[in-house]
This record gives structure tokens, C-alpha cells and sequence, in this order.
């Protein structure tokens, strides 16, 4: 199957309560039909469109969706170890036969939708819950009005929002992201009713396979990204269940939402002051442009989590759940979603502890320009060749 997976790190205003569920329009079809539908799904081969953005718009974050893109095909990557979140998110796709996988879910890009749902559809107008039960929408809440509180840039329009699988169980929605943000193998726009088509065989397939417990699946969620196109879509910040639940399972449940969320407002903060567009010294490729802006959202959010009026964090313990976070890190020196290797993140991340001491000492919260002016001075030592 042919797809090009653009994908990226956001947040934005979530006003929902927990518990809240998603509307759910659902199919009607018999189990014995999931046979015939897989077939006719084989003979679609979606591909993600360029997604009908302006040429001012900034998508941050690539590295959720590069997870999810080893675990469908492992030898793309084959310098990535099998890290305790990777082997997390193996385990439960495992789980989905092979039959709705390769035959459905794969095939019609059903991975992805919900991704295009948050990204054009979804506001701080809709409902809005955090977990697939909720169960993180009031830390999730907590969160945002501390960082933006926390950090000096305009931030009222940013709003939260939650990317859950269930929606795939929404025929109107599903086929509504079909027709915004994908195109068939020959370039051309989903129809309509082939987009009708479609979400019917993918609600279908959630709502009959019990691997895929009604869309609340890791598959569907394993990402966050963060969004500016002013005039467009409202500046958000995405949080998908699927990340939340992954952290959970491996005990970082206590610090991700704050880390990852802390992450994405750093985006948002390049994207308000212009950082994102900058050019770090020597910087030739695409990759190293994208190294630059997720290691300094990594020395931002490390900054916030560990300092006394921000997050007010544990040090050591947020070490701990970045070890993980970072373990996303990658190889792929060329791709345009390069992060940094581990040991550069890592590094990124102590520079703003130390940063935040040093400011506690001082008795104040430094400015994001400081922040920023401090980190491009570190940047070179920050990207040093990893040892051997």
C-alpha cells in the first residue's frame, strides 16, 4: 500500500467533561459480511492528500506517526531498537486480525482518520475528552491553563483537543475526513459515495472485531501534534488517546500528559515568535530544520515540567519518563521528520533543567526569547556526534 503519512504534534482548549463519549452512528451490517467487505477494501489503495492547508500553515511532529509506521512495516527503520513503548504498541496491533488489518484498515487508511477528524473538524465548539474513558481530561485541562499561564506568549486562541478511534463509528464523520484530506492511488478526490463506501466497511470492521474494542485502540490515537493556519483552522494542540493510554501501560501515566502536552505548546511557541522558520548554523538538509525545532521544544518543555512555578516537577522522575519519550528519537538522518537521536533529546532536555535551576535561583520565570537565546548558544554541544 502506497501512503504518504503527513503527521504531526498539537494541542488545543478541550471543554468536556470526564466520561463524556462520542456521538456514534452506527452500521449495519452482519459479522458474516466482514469476510466479502474485507475483499472489496483490497481493491482500494488510499493515499493521504496534501492536505488543503495554506502555504502558511506549520504542522510539528512526525514522531508518533513514525512509530506507528514501523510497527505496519518494522525493516523501515531497522536502526530503532525495540523500545518498551514500540513493543507496547506491537503487542496491541498484534492483537487485530490480520484479515481487517491487511484488509481493511491498511487498505483504507483507517489509521489515519482520525487524525484528519481532529485536524479539520474538531474545536473547542465539540465535545471534548481526554482518555478513552476520560479519565485524563481533567489533568489534561489542569495542564494547559498551567502552561499558558506559565509562558509569556499570547495563547488564548490555542485550543485543546482529543483525537479518539471512536469516531470511526461515525459514518458522516469518517466519510466527511475521506473527502478532506485523501485521494485514490491515481491522485484524484474521494467521491462522495465511495467516501460513504469507505467509512461504512471501516465502521463496520471496529464495531465487529472485539481486537478493536469499539475504536478505542492504540492503533487509531498514537499521536499528538500541534497546528498554526491562522485564518484556517484554529491554532490546536491534538492529544490522542492512543499516546496516553501507551505511557500508562509502561507506569508514566503520572507525567506524560504534562510532558507531551508541554512539547506541543513549545511548538507554539516557535510558531507565535518565529523560531520555527529559523536556520541553526550550518544547516543543510530538511532534517536538520526539524532537528532544530523538536530539540528546542524539548529543552522548553523540560524547562516548564522542572521548574517551581511551572510544572514543579520531580527532576529525576521526569528524566524517567523522557528516557522514554526520547526513546522515539530516531536514525533517519535524511527524513524531514528527523527528532534527534535519543542522546540529543536527552541532552536538550538537561540543558533546560539546568535552566530552570538556574532561574529558580534567580526567582523568576525567564521570557521564551531568553529561553530561546539561551538554547541557540547551546545548540551546537546539543547535537555533538552521540558516542559510539
Amino acid at each position: 500500500m502506497r501512503r504518504n503519512v503527513l503527521l504531526a504534534s498539537c494541542l488545543a482548549l478541550a471543554l468536556g467533561t470526564a466520561g463524556c463519549q462520542e456521538q456514534k452512528a452506527a452500521p449495519t451490517a452482519p459479522d458474516a459480511e466482514l469476510r466479502s467487505e474485507s475483499t472489496t477494501a483490497l481493491r482500494f489503495k488510499l493515499e493521504q492528500a496534501r492536505l488543503k492547508l495554506p502555504s502558511s500553515a506549520r504542522i510539528s511532529d512526525r514522531y508518533f506517526a513514525d512509530v506507528v509506521r514501523r510497527a505496519i512495516d518494522p525493516t523501515e527503520h531497522v536502526c530503532d531498537p525495540l523500545t518498551p513503548l514500540v513493543t507496547w504498541l506491537f503487542g496491541e496491533i498484534d492483537e487485530i486480525p490480520p484479515a481487517i488489518l491487511n484488509g481493511i484498515i491498511f487498505p483504507l487508511a483507517a489509521d489515519q482518520i482520525p487524525f484528519v477528524d481532529a485536524l479539520f473538524f474538531q474545536t473547542e465548539d465539540t465535545p471534548q475528552f481526554f482518555g478513552y474513558n476520560g479519565e485524563y481530561t481533567r489533568i489534561m485541562l489542569k495542564t494547559e491553563r498551567d502552561v499558558k499561564r506559565f509562558w509569556d506568549i499570547f495563547s488564548d486562541d490555542i485550543q485543546l483537543i482529543g483525537m479518539h478511534g471512536t469516531m470511526l463509528l461515525d459514518v458522516d464523520r469518517v466519510a466527511a475526513s475521506y473527502e478532506a484530506g485523501f485521494v485514490d492511488e491515481n491522485g484524484d478526490p474521494i467521491s462522495h459515495d465511495d467516501a460513504v463506501l469507505f467509512a461504512t466497511l471501516v465502521a463496520n470492521a471496529v464495531q465487529q472485531t472485539p481486537a478493536l474494542n469499539g475504536g478505542n485502540h492504540a492503533l487509531f490515537s498514537f499521536n499528538a501534534f500541534a497546528i498554526s493556519a491562522p485564518g484556517f483552522i484554529p491554532d490546536k494542540v491534538v492529544m490522542g488517546d492512543g499516546i496516553l493510554e501507551g505511557y500508562e501501560a509502561l507506569g508514566f501515566g503520572d507525567v506524560a500528559p504534562q510532558g507531551v502536552y508541554g512539547h506541543e505548546f513549545a511548538h507554539h511557541i516557535q510558531y507565535e515568535n518565529g523560531y520555527f522558520d529559523e536556520i541553526p548554523p550550518g544547516a543543510t538538509t530538511v532534517a536538520e530544520l526539524t532537528r532544530y525545532t523538536e530539540l528546542m521544544a524539548d529543552a522548553m518543555s523540560a524547562y516548564y515540567l522542572t521548574h517551581k512555578r511551572g510544572g514543579a516537577m520531580n527532576r529525576k522522575r521526569v528524566e524517567q519518563f523522557l528516557q522514554a519519550f526520547f526513546q522515539i528519537g530516531d536514525c533517519s538522518f535524511t527524513s524531514s521528520g528527523h527528532h534527534g537521536t535519543p542522546n540529543q533529546r536527552m541532552r536538550a532536555a538537561r540543558f533546560g533543567f539546568d535552566l530552570a535551576d538556574q532561574a529558580q535561583k534567580q526567582g523568576h520565570i525567564l521570557t521564551s526569547d531568553q529561553v530561546h537565546d539561551a538554547f541557540v548558544v547551546a545548540y551546537p554541544s546539543l547535537v555533538a556526534p552521540d558516542a559510539t
